[in-house]
């Protein structure tokens, strides 16, 4: 047959020959075969000016309607884009207060749209990953007096704070258009805080 080559396992205490063809690959307990080197790069390195503008034209995204709508998101027909509102939804401590907030301003369709979540196809379901989610409203603040513990339970939800808001949290799977509500704080320091220095 097509047997493996076996190493014999020596184990000769208290001599030069302990525990030899103990460390080969083959063996329980052996090293690992071409394990992934820690100088390995696994990020892609992009220009300055080449990632700003990728977030400016997520920010830009954020405005459209048509590009909101095909990412899935449910929202009122009389809802104008971007969504900018006042800066005390920054100091909103209790998810109870938040979700009310959030269905007076119309969103109360895409808040149970979120709640629905389903298996996931292939291995990834017995890798800690069992569940999908709807991504859904993400709420820009210039400062976090308690909003981001009062998002926590709502599932789909999403806080960041502007100066640490990024093409991820904006075009989720690559895909631009996520349903952006922004403090009136934070829509009018993005200039300031995010693009400053971009001619």
């Amino acid at each position: 047959g097509y047997g493996m080559a076996r190493i014999s396992r020596i184990k000769a205490s208290g001599t030069g020959k302990a525990q030899a063809g103990g460390m080969v690959p083959s063996a329980v307990g052996g090293r690992p075969t071409y394990p992934p080197t820690p100088e390995k790069k696994i990020y892609k390195e992009l220009n300055r000016k080449e990632k700003k503008m990728a977030l400016i034209t997520a920010i830009a995204f954020t405005g459209v309607l048509d590009a909101v709508a095909k990412r899935g998101h449910r929202i009122p027909e009389n809802i104008s884009l971007p969504i900018v509102v006042n800066e005390k939804i920054e100091s909103i401590a209790r998810t109870r207060e938040l979700r009310e907030f959030l269905e007076k301003i119309g969103l109360k369709e895409e808040l149970e749209r979120c709640k629905e979540k389903k298996i996931r196809a292939g291995k990834g379901k017995r890798r800690g990953r069992r569940y999908k989610r709807r991504t859904g409203p993400l709420i820009v603040v210039l400062e976090d007096l308690g909003i981001s513990e009062a998002a926590e339970n709502i599932p789909g939800v999403d806080v960041v704070n502007l100066k640490d808001l990024s093409v991820l949290h904006l075009a989720p799977g690559a895909k631009p258009g996520r349903l952006t509500i922004y403090s009136v704080n934070a829509f009018e320091k993005i200039d300031e805080v995010l693009l400053g220095g971009l001619k």
